[in-house]
């Protein structure tokens, strides 16, 4: 009888261990299926561009899912060739829910497809770690939206929610304090050396890419202060990492790229300590100023310039 009673409660206990491993598995199983359902990522203002056989893909690629994806891969078709040809790449992109991956510029993917030519008919689609696919479609409405914008107030445009202002750091004075954050604010401190900063997209509806020169600027203007008192110049500085070089380079822009654009100096082209902008005017303290952005470089080949004269800010007392 004890042998009979240990045989069965080994099978027993085998059973209920055999069972939990098949429950678990199906449990995984279901969760990985869950999450291939989830997996929302949507290709957007698609993109092709052929220079001899390579084949560059832009897109925006957006995640409006609940769960992070990974992007391994992209495969682009040429409808046109005879024989269909095709080719792949592999990538690694993680996606996180809300994240969006700008692949425009030189960030496109490009392939090798050979035969190809810019007036063939492209289609591709990236594929998931999970095995989901993602067509891309060309850019189309959305075009005409974004090409329409660009000539009713200019190819570059400003995040007015990502306008900031930055303090220095004692040691080295040529350094932002808490860069890239700064302060988020339309309100600014009186008589203390600030540099601002502007998010700028650049939207140009036939792709090209926008370079700042040295003329940038911003100016305050105060129109509710006696003798309506212009206020103080920021000429654009070059930053690496939030340290500000002490002479200015180009600051360049590709298509769908967004940059933190730092403005610092009253002298054009240089920075110093002596060169720091701040708000001194006595009139001017717990007044509000326009800001205009005067934007002048090279779009392309050609000259470029723009005003955006949609922020004002409020110069508070210190």
């Amino acid at each position: 009888m004890l042998i009979i009673f240990m045989v069965s409660t080994n099978v027993l206990l085998w059973t209920f261990s055999q069972n939990a491993i098949y429950t678990q598995a199906v449990k995984d199983e279901n969760q990985k299926s869950a999450d291939k359902l989830n997996e929302n990522i949507v290709a957007s203002s698609g993109n092709y561009s052929v220079l001899e056989d390579e084949v560059t893909v832009e897109v925006i690629l957006r995640n409006g899912g609940s769960v992070a994806a990974q992007i391994i891969n992209l495969w682009v078709l040429d409808t046109n060739s005879s024989n269909r040809r095709y080719a792949n790449k592999s990538l690694n992109y993680n996606l996180n829910p809300g994240d969006a991956l700008y692949l425009v510029g030189s960030s496109g993917v490009t392939v090798i497809i050979s035969g190809a030519n810019p007036s063939h008919d492209f289609i591709s689609w990236f594929v998931t770690a999970r095995g989901n696919t993602i067509p891309l479609e060309e850019e189309q409405e959305q075009g005409v939206i974004i090409a329409e914008l660009a000539q009713g107030i200019g190819s570059l445009a400003l995040d007015f929610y990502k306008f900031r202002y930055f303090q220095y750091e004692t040691d080295p004075p040529n350094k932002l304090k808490n860069y890239p954050a700064g302060t988020t604010s339309f309100s600014v401190p009186h008589a203390t050396d600030i540099a601002l900063g502007v998010a700028l997209t650049n939207l140009d509806p036939s792709k090209q890419t926008i370079t700042l020169y040295e003329n940038s600027l911003i100016w305050l203007y105060f129109p509710a202060v006696p003798g309506h008192t212009l206020g103080p110049v920021w000429y654009i500085v070059k930053e690496i990492n939030g340290t500000i070089q002490s002479s200015y380079s180009s600051v360049s822009l590709e298509y769908g790229q967004t940059e933190l654009v730092v403005f610092a100096s009253e002298e054009m082209g240089n920075f110093s300590s002596s060169s720091k902008v701040k708000i001194s005017d006595q009139q001017q303290k717990n007044s509000l100023g326009a800001v205009n952005l005067l934007l002048y470089g090279k779009i392309g080949d050609r000259d470029y310039g723009q005003n955006i004269p949609f922020v004002s800010l409020y110069c508070y007392e210190t």
